[in-house]
């Protein structure tokens, strides 16, 4: 697959079940590098993949987050183990304020709540939130608006649309085409091919 990507765009990957969407990502992220080229601002990726890992947000399929943290002790463990350590507990609470106002829940009740009492999209707003912490310039997220009703997937899409219109690079692998025009660019994959 030959494909590029710019500063700031928005990119779903689409396709059906065993089409090659996830190892498409899978070697874009580098968990299981490609036996091709991955380049970030015409430097190898690979190579350089310390470098670039730091830049780097990536929300899975399944959420990874402990469930019987409440949503603010997770992410304050999260911004604990993904910030450098210089990083104070004032600027440590902002970061997680903001990214809970990034996906639309900053509120007292929310940060109160434990992970396994909120609904699927919820978790899954929490899953980006804590990739958001460390501020990463691209963002990969796999089957993000699976399980989602039509409501909660519109808004999140809304949601990505917003990270990449504040300055990120975003990418959604996904079935649901119900708000693709949010979206800069569709990717279609079948059979392991563009």
């Amino acid at each position: 697959i030959s494909l590029s990507v710019l500063p700031r765009e928005f990119v779903a990957i689409v396709g059906g079940s065993g089409a090659g969407k996830t190892t498409l990502l899978n070697a874009l992220v580098g968990i299981r590098p490609g036996d091709g080229e991955v380049d970030l601002n015409g430097h190898n990726f690979y190579e350089e993949y310390e470098h670039y890992r730091a830049q780097l947000g990536y929300v899975p399929q399944n959420d990874i987050l402990h469930t019987s943290l409440t949503v603010e002790k997770a992410l304050e463990f999260t911004a604990r183990l993904r910030l450098p350590s210089s990083v104070n507990n004032e600027e440590r609470n902002r970061r997680i304020t903001n990214v809970l106002e990034t996906v639309s829940m900053d509120s007292d009740v929310i940060r109160g709540t434990r992970i396994s009492n909120l609904s699927g999209g919820q978790r899954k707003r929490v899953s980006i939130a804590a990739e958001l912490l460390a501020d990463p310039k691209l963002i990969y997220l796999d089957e993000a608006t699976s399980g989602l009703d039509p409501g909660l997937e519109k808004k999140l899409m809304h949601t990505l649309r917003g990270m990449a219109d504040e300055g990120r690079t975003v990418m959604l692998i996904t079935h649901a085409t119900g708000n693709i025009v949010q979206t800069d660019h569709v990717a279609f994959i079948s059979q392991g091919k563009l």
